[in-house]
């Protein structure tokens, strides 16, 4: 029989209670039971497992993911809070939860841009491991020493997704200052063209004016080169270049990929002077 003690009552009988329903949801009911559970005087979960019974056995595994899901939903938010104060010295609210957002967005797998995340281990198998040396022993314990002694493996991994999000909290913080920039730039600039018309399509974007008159390699040239402009030179992309320069009053972008990176920075940068449409608007005349 494994024995856990608990400091907060309400935790333990809210365990206590879910894990019956747990039981009863796998149809055992009306069997003799494999398992039972019982919640005592002394706030200590109770559970004992006829190891000899196939049930018992195939029903262990579920009750420890249970228990594993429940210390992620309940404590996992906190801990990467704790870790940012304690070992990376993030003190102001809103940093520390900006972060955390990261955080849980790379947890679930939201990392495309991030391949070392998908390489880093489950940490509900790692909750899951921690627990099974308990079960295995049958031993009498305190929820709260668990949590504190036990799942260091785990902890661990939560700093390396908090060093991946800090990168990626960094990165958003910069890329906003140089929004911020050229947003300013464009603001104090005389436009050279009233309305720019530009088409997005198969990753490569075409420039118009106005009449619609396609802007050429030697014409982009032209308008970007001379003294003066080493403002040019910190933007990456020879098309934000160009728009910047310009400082359209108007951009008619054409895109079936509104979400395309590119076309997300134009949006930050000129905000209301982007008008979206789809491609099949666009029409040289």
């Amino acid at each position: 029989m494994v024995t856990i003690h608990f400091l907060d009552e309400k935790e333990g009988h809210y365990l206590f209670e879910r894990i019956n329903k747990l039981l009863n949801n796998q149809n055992i009911s009306n069997r003799s039971t494999p398992i039972r559970i019982q919640y005592t005087d002394e706030n200590a979960l109770e559970i004992d497992m006829d190891h000899r019974d196939p049930v018992s056995d195939m029903l262990r595994p579920t009750i420890l993911l249970f228990l594993a899901k429940h210390i992620i939903r309940t404590r996992e938010a906190a801990w990467i809070i704790r870790i940012l104060e304690s070992n990376f010295y993030f003190t102001d609210i809103d940093e520390q939860l900006q972060i955390l957002s990261i955080a849980q967005s790379l947890i679930e797998g939201n990392s495309e841009n991030i391949p070392l995340v998908s390489k880093f281990p489950s940490r509900e198998d790692m909750i899951v491991d921690a627990l099974e040396d308990f079960f295995d022993s049958e031993m009498i314990f305190s929820y709260e020493s668990f949590l504190q002694f036990r799942l260091k493996p785990y902890q661990e991994l939560l700093t390396r997704y908090i060093e991946c999000a800090i990168d990626e909290f960094k990165y958003e913080q910069e890329y906003q200052d140089f929004i911020n920039q050229l947003r300013q730039f464009v603001k104090s600039r005389v436009s050279l063209f009233s309305t720019v018309h530009l088409k997005h399509e198969r990753n490569q974007f075409k420039i118009y004016n106005e009449h619609y008159y396609e802007l050429t390699k030697q014409d982009i040239e032209q308008l970007t080169k001379g003294k003066g402009k080493a403002y040019l030179q910190s933007i990456f992309s020879d098309l934000l270049k160009i728009l910047v320069e310009i400082a359209p009053e108007r951009i008619y972008l054409y895109t079936d990929a509104e979400d395309d990176s590119m076309n997300r920075t134009i949006q930050n940068v000129f905000q209301e002077r982007v008008h979206i449409l789809p491609n099949r608007k666009f029409l040289v005349r």
